[in-house]
C-alpha cells in the first residue's frame, strides 16, 4: 500500500537551498510514501496560487528569512482557517526586512528559528516524521511505514548524541602550533 501526502511550501525564492533540503529528506523518508510537493508561485513565473493544491493538502511549511512575497500571506491565512498542520520556520541569520518582520510578529506562528539550511533541514525532518507516527491513522500510513519512520528518527536522535552541541570543530583539535602576535 502507497501512502499520498501532499505538502504545500511557503516560501520565497530566497529559500531554494531550504526548498531543496525539504525535498531531499521526503525523498530518503519513505519508499512507500508518495509526496506531493508544491510552492508558491515565484514573481515573475506564469504559475498562480494552486488554490486546490492549498486546499487539498494534508501538511503546510512557511519558512520565513530576509522578506516576505505575495501570496505567502494569503497561502498562510487559508490553512490557519482549514486547521492544516503547520510548520513554521524563521531563518534568524537573515536580515529580515519591515515587511518580512511584520509578517513574523502579526502571523501568531510559533516559529522554530535556524542559523543554517542544514540545521533547517533536520529539524523539520524530526519534526516532520514526529507528526506523521502522531498523526497516524489519519495520514493513511501503515504499519511498514510507522516502522521505518519510526527507525529514521531513532536514527536521527542517535547522530545528535553523538555530535556535541555547537558549531562544527575544526582548527588544532588535535594538535598544533600556536604563534605568538607579532606586537611586543
Amino acid at each position: 500500500m502507497v501512502a499520498a501526502l501532499s505538502l504545500y511550501i511557503s516560501a520565497s525564492p530566497e529559500m531554494d537551498a531550504e526548498c531543496e533540503l525539504v525535498g531531499q529528506a521526503l525523498a530518503q523518508m519513505s519508499r512507500t510514501i508518495h509526496w506531493t510537493i508544491k510552492r508558491t508561485p515565484s514573481p515573475g513565473s506564469m504559475g498562480d496560487l494552486d488554490w486546490a493544491v492549498l486546499q487539498n493538502c494534508e501538511l503546510y511549511l512557511i519558512l520565513l528569512g530576509m522578506d516576505v512575497m505575495a501570496p505567502m500571506g494569503v497561502e498562510y491565512e487559508m490553512i490557519k482557517q482549514r486547521g492544516v498542520r503547520c510548520f513554521a520556520y524563521l531563518n534568524r541569520s537573515a536580515t529580515a526586512s519591515p515587511s518580512a518582520s511584520y509578517f513574523g510578529r502579526h502571523a501568531r506562528a510559533q516559529w522554530n528559528e535556524y542559523k543554517t539550511a542544514h540545521e533547517f533541514a533536520q529539524d523539520f525532518e524530526q519534526a516532520l516524521i514526529t507528526e506523521l507516527i502522531q498523526g497516524t491513522p489519519g495520514y493513511g500510513l501503515g504499519l511498514p511505514e510507522i516502522e521505518s519512520l519510526s527507525i529514521r528518527l531513532r536514527e536521527m536522535k542517535e547522530d545528535q548524541e553523538e555530535k556535541p552541541e555547537g558549531e562544527d570543530r575544526r582548527g588544532a583539535g588535535s594538535g598544533g602550533v600556536i604563534l605568538p602576535s607579532a606586537s611586543y
